[in-house]
């Protein structure tokens, strides 16, 4: 990859954070909750699944996990928490209530 292209792409990542890191100030928005995939996890082991759902996140290098919600057809599917970067510790907090939230009582 030419070393032009590469700075284009780092300077688009540190813009796409700075925008998401302003939209949770402007919001109050703690942490952002998608689904993790676009269906159930595959059947097997010959792929992991679609990256549409996680990509944006790993792009600009913010902390995901991702929690089961359900199932279907005997598959998992998950929600994917999204917290802000650098802090890690902030979206384990929210996670461990988002899952307490989403078990069975």
């Amino acid at each position: 990859m030419p070393l032009e292209e590469l700075e284009q792409y780092r300077a688009g990542q540190l813009k796409l954070r700075a925008d998401l890191e302003q939209t949770n100030r402007n919001y109050g928005i703690d942490v952002w909750i998608s689904p993790s995939q676009g269906g159930v996890a595959p059947k097997g082991f010959e792929r992991t699944g679609w990256s549409g759902m996680t990509a944006i996140w790993s792009y600009a290098g913010l902390p995901t996990i991702s929690v089961p919600f359900t199932k279907i057809d005997g598959l998992p599917l998950g929600l994917q928490c999204i917290g802000c970067f650098g802090n890690d510790e902030a979206l384990l907090f929210w996670t461990k209530g988002i899952e307490q939230s989403l078990s069975p009582q």
